[in-house]
């Protein structure tokens, strides 16, 4: 059987649709080729593609993280219904007319979707994928995979709720042209005429609540072979109480310590506690400040063990004077 298509690209649709996909209004106008003749056309369709997407699985993260979202997509096209253009008149064109009708409920099926996905300038979710291609979509079915967009959450980023944008781009059959047909030997040509079309949705990410932790000040130094209590005041600036709370410092030579770790038990949001480390420095340690790395270790409110981020715990190691070189005052 002997098929033409020619492809005739119309003036871009653009529909806004946001949180899920929604209603939209087909121009009227399009820009057609010569070679496809609307006096040949028996019937205008109506409908087309209609896609909508979702996260798979859930959409809550911890901040700081990198995750892989995983976005289902589904067309919702309906085809709503036949509008007579032009009457059949003989049983070539009853035969074209048929065919015709037939070939038209592929105006919702999208082709060549491609997707982006994007947050606000000033989010702090950091969209780390290009763009995807999907392929073609049918009516009433899934994209064969999900579409795999990987995103950064800012170490900074409050708890709360925060948008991505997905954008959808495709093609899709606007009208098809039947030409030389014949019923006896049921053959025929056929012109699409295809149109593009974009939508958008709206995605909603979950930053929970949790604890966080910062230095807030550092008393007490070191002198050269000698030891001393350093004392840490540490602020959970996140937004969920933590329980059961431990620092523990992991000095680094010339620095030590027999004694790591200080119980601080449960730090409401906002609220302060002090932890006492003894550390000693070498005796050959050069002075100057040093940093001692501390880890918050705590649990969450339904019981999981959570560690913080590594904190830099500056400490000053200090030249002996004169008078307690002397005297052995420190």
């Amino acid at each position: 059987m002997k098929m033409k298509n020619a492809i005739i690209f119309s003036t871009l649709l653009t529909v806004m649709v946001s949180g899920a996909a929604g209603a939209y209004d087909t121009p009227d106008t399009y820009s057609i080729s010569k070679s496809f003749d609307l006096g040949m056309n028996f019937y205008n369709v109506y409908g087309s593609p209609d896609i909508s997407a979702n996260i798979i699985g859930s959409n809550e993260f911890d901040r700081g993280q990198t995750v892989t979202l995983n976005i289902d997509l589904v067309n919702n096209g309906k085809l709503l219904g036949f509008k007579n253009d032009r009457t059949p008149h003989d049983a070539d064109e009853i035969f074209a007319a048929r065919t015709e009708m037939k070939l038209e409920s592929s105006v919702v099926d999208a082709t060549g979707v491609v997707v982006s996905l994007s947050a606000d300038s000033e989010s702090p979710i950091q969209v780390k994928s290009a763009s995807q291609q999907v392929g073609s979509i049918r009516s009433g079915q899934n994209s064969l995979a999900p579409v795999k967009f990987d995103i950064k959450i800012d170490k900074k980023a409050k708890a709360g709720e925060y948008d991505l944008y997905l954008d959808i781009s495709y093609d899709y059959q606007k009208n098809v042209q039947i030409e030389d047909a014949n019923a006896s030997d049921q053959t025929y040509d056929v012109n699409h005429w295809y149109g593009m079309m974009a939508q958008n949705q709206t995605l909603k990410i979950k930053v929970k609540k949790q604890a966080d932790f910062e230095i807030v000040s550092i008393t007490g130094s070191l002198n050269p072979g000698k030891d001393n209590i350093i004392e840490i005041v540490i602020r959970n600036t996140g937004e969920e109480e933590a329980r059961n709370v431990k620092a523990i410092a992991n000095p680094s030579d010339p620095l030590s310590t027999t004694d790591d770790m200080a119980f601080l038990s449960t730090m409401a949001p906002g609220s302060t506690a002090v932890a006492k480390i003894k550390v000693k420095a070498d005796s050959e340690a050069v002075p100057k400040v040093y940093g001692i790395d501390t880890v918050l270790k705590y649990d969450t409110l339904e019981g999981d063990t959570k560690y913080s981020d590594t904190l830099q715990v500056p400490v000053e190691v200090k030249e002996i004077g004169l008078f307690q070189r002397f005297f052995g005052w420190i």
